[in-house]
């Protein structure tokens, strides 16, 4: 028996790679297409072949966590772009490499 379920993500709050992402992490047991309106991204997942119903529940379950999770990593790496950057400068000018 297939199963299906659809999510919606807030544009404003979510990056398509982010739930491109998860996605691809759980494409063993969920097949999953993402979609935009506008103002969300719609992901209906889809269990994949064989697969029971506690286990759809759990894998859409983990589907959520997963986005949220690559969503804070990547805000979290927009955010201390500049400051390793800045460390990177740093570390390259003292080499030698970088001619004054």
């Amino acid at each position: 028996m297939d199963f299906s379920h659809k999510l919606l993500f807030d544009e404003r709050l979510y990056d398509a790679q982010v739930l491109q992402k998860a996605a691809y992490r759980s494409i063993n047991v969920l097949t999953v297409d993402i979609t935009s309106d506008g103002k969300q991204f719609v992901c209906a997942l889809s269990s994949n072949i064989g697969m029971d119903e506690q286990s759809f529940l759990s894998a859409v379950q983990e589907f959520k966590k997963d986005a949220l999770d690559y969503q804070l990593r990547h805000r979290l790496a927009v955010e201390t772009q500049p400051i390793k950057n800045l460390i990177l400068g740093l570390a390259f000018s003292k080499t030698g490499l970088i001619s004054e």
